[in-house]
């Protein structure tokens, strides 16, 4: 699947870049859902994330932001480093779109991924399968989340205070 970001006046390629480049450089990302009665919660999760720019993170499922998207799958994600010095150049993404539990082939895609990110996942999942009884860890599950909107901030890159409001064609 091949992916463009779209923004009047930046050539596409140099967003994408940069959209990587703030994926790759941080592991945490903060998610926002909403129940069906339009109660707002919020979550922090580890993620990895595709070439075509879908996330991925581990979850269980009877978890609050997990019932939510069920019900209601638009959700938005803050991902920047919070360790930032107050006015030096700042970079972060805001995404908006839509997230799910991944189906077989996503969850094989999540797995490789997840494991070359955070090896030592590949650790806990050994461990689990021995002593499955003392750990929570097989409960989890993979969902993706496939960004729509992006709000770049990239001082680096674009500028100080530049926010470019993106759209994410797939």
């Amino acid at each position: 699947m091949g992916v463009t970001i779209h923004a009047l006046g930046y050539d596409g390629d140099r967003l994408f870049a940069a959209i990587a480049r703030i994926l790759e450089a941080n592991a945490l990302c903060a998610m926002a859902t909403r129940s069906e009665g339009g109660i707002v919660h919020i979550n922090m999760a580890y993620f990895c994330f595709s070439p075509d720019l879908v996330l991925y993170f581990l979850s269980h499922p009877e978890s609050l932001h997990c019932r939510n998207f069920a019900h209601v799958p638009h959700i938005a994600v803050a991902v920047f480093n919070s360790g930032q010095a107050w006015g030096d150049p700042h970079v972060g993404l805001q995404l908006h779109g839509r997230a799910g539990r991944t189906d077989q082939d996503a969850d094989h895609e999540a797995r490789e991924l997840y494991g070359a990110r955070f090896p030592r996942y590949r650790e806990f999942l050994r461990h689990a399968v021995e002593a499955p009884s003392r750990s929570g860890f097989p409960d989890l599950r993979f969902y993706r989340f496939v960004p729509e909107r992006a709000q770049i901030l990239d001082e680096w890159e674009f500028g100080e205070e530049v926010f470019i409001a993106a759209t994410i064609l797939r």
